[in-house]
């Protein structure tokens, strides 16, 4: 039996995820197949957001427990590291800041 919390578990397995998604749609749709890299990059970033709000729909892994608005960015950190733009080291550090200063600002 496959545990879907391993697949949901950081940021690196979700972009992980998403990037397997994304070439796989990317050589078997027709439309994607010829497709420039920018509509390419718009499908995983698409494919990104719909993997976490699935996966917080279902109470998985990271996104189990986090806000619509948290999941939204989770997605965006998803699809920054899918797509190459960040690594996923970088994207923790912004991650943890945002939320520091999250609870800073309530306290």
């Amino acid at each position: 039996m496959i545990d879907i919390n391993n697949y949901f578990g950081d940021l690196g397995l979700l972009s992980g995820l998403v990037t397997i998604i994304t070439g796989y749609l990317n050589t078997h749709v027709p439309f994607l197949k010829t497709a420039n890299g920018t509509i390419k990059q718009i499908v995983s970033w698409v494919v990104a957001l719909i993997v976490v709000f699935v996966g917080q729909l279902h109470g998985v892994g990271i996104v189990a427990e986090l806000s619509a608005l948290w999941t939204a960015i989770t997605g965006i950190a998803v699809g920054l590291i899918a797509n190459g733009i960040f690594d996923i080291d970088l994207v923790k550090a912004i991650l943890s800041f945002i939320k520091a200063n999250k609870v800073q600002q309530k306290a």
